[in-house]
């Protein structure tokens, strides 16, 4: 009796597993099959492109290198000047009768400049603690970039479906990208220009073209026009240049699914 009692409770623990990793295997489809990412690349590009006037950034320009100089002295000078954007900004919303209507700032360009400057505080504040061990590792992970350099290419998957690729350029011989694993630390910045700002734009530091940070200095960002006919061949100081309307998709990616549930490696070469 006693026998034949654990026969049955073996049988019923097996079909339980069956139901519940095909329960498991549905609903991981229909997950990726809820997220349209055609659908979600066509909404971006109905947004008013703001790349065409934006001519320097500081990644494109030798202000920033990174494996070379401090990312924390870097991060701090723009969190200053950041902050002094949104002071004027604030500074202006009060003298609005007095301001020229070319001088006066948007309610976009207002939330995108306060985003940045609270993501870029609280990575600061929290710069010096450990990170927390990622959930998921590589092609696990539901947003996943494979930056292969010998042919300067992304590959993006979303929950292991490849369903994109964009051309990129990593670091020239004297700078060269570094092959990488991880789980990206950032911070990540959002693109906005701010020339308008007093000193705000010194060098292209007003200009965060949707970088993601992955380790230390090396960020995945935005180029400029002056660098597209560069894509697909190595020109950058170390950093991931792409488009910017391909930056753009990755950046807000990651913004949405989190950089816990993200994952970057580059690579020389495919297995």
């Amino acid at each position: 009796m006693i026998s034949h009692l654990s026969s049955l409770r073996v049988i019923a623990f097996v079909a339980y597993l069956v139901i519940f990793q095909s329960c498991e295997t549905i609903e991981k489809k229909s997950s990726v099959n809820v997220f349209e990412y055609n659908a979600f690349k066509d909404s971006l590009k109905k947004l008013n492109s703001d790349t065409i006037d934006v001519s320097s950034n500081v990644f494109d320009a030798k202000t920033f290198i990174p494996g070379v100089d401090s990312l924390d002295t870097f991060l701090i000078r723009i969190d200053s000047l950041w902050h002094r954007d949104v002071s004027f900004m604030e500074l202006m919303d009060s003298l609005k009768k007095n301001v020229n209507k070319e001088n006066k700032y948007t309610s976009g360009e207002k939330a995108v400049a306060k985003e940045n400057v609270k993501n870029l505080d609280s990575f600061l504040l929290n710069n010096n603690n450990k990170s927390i061990p990622s959930a998921c590792k590589a092609i696990e992970c539901v947003i996943y970039a494979e930056i292969i350099k010998s042919k300067q290419k992304l590959y993006l998957y979303i929950q292991g479906a490849l369903m994109d690729s964009f051309l990129v350029s990593t670091g020239i011989k004297k700078y060269e990208t570094p092959d990488l694993n991880v789980k990206p630390r950032g911070p990540l910045l959002m693109k906005y220009n701010s020339k308008k700002f007093p000193g705000g734009n010194y060098k292209g530091m007003g200009n965060m073209p949707y970088a993601v940070f992955v380790r230390g200095g090396y960020a995945v960002h935005g180029t400029t026009p002056g660098n597209f006919s560069k894509l697909g061949t190595k020109a950058s100081h170390g950093c991931i240049r792409l488009h910017p309307d391909n930056a753009r998709i990755f950046f807000e990616l990651v913004k949405r699914i989190g950089l816990d549930n993200s994952w970057v490696t580059i690579k020389d070469s495919l297995p």
